[in-house]
């Protein structure tokens, strides 16, 4: 799957689920690192951890909910691979290299 199509899928995933919040976690990423979520979410998963941390401060559970239910469920809906949402968003907050590998293998899939 290329970023553009994950693009569309996870904003239209948080349009229908929490209206306003992809945009302002974009708002949040362009502001730190002048890049999209979805690149910062894709290729450079430090640098989008980075973003949460700030965003949310030291809540963890509230980092852990945005990563799982926003933007790793969507993916793994459309790639029939939901048993694999709660490895990957710990993943991301404990080893962002190795999400960022598991990732990519993923969407090459």
């Amino acid at each position: 799957m290329d970023k553009a199509k994950v693009f569309f899928i996870i904003r239209r995933y948080m349009q229908s689920k929490v209206p306003g919040y992809f945009e302002i976690m974009e708002a949040y990423c362009r502001k730190m690192y002048g890049k999209s979520c979805i690149d910062l979410f894709i290729d450079e998963p430090e640098k989008f951890r980075e973003v949460l941390v700030k965003r949310y401060g030291n809540d963890v559970y509230s980092i852990y909910f945005a990563v799982k239910y926003l933007f790793l469920r969507p993916i793994l809906l459309e790639l029939n691979k939901l048993d694999l949402e709660e490895d990957l968003a710990t993943l991301l907050l404990n080893n962002p290299r190795k999400f960022n590998d598991v990732l990519k293998q993923i969407l090459k899939s």
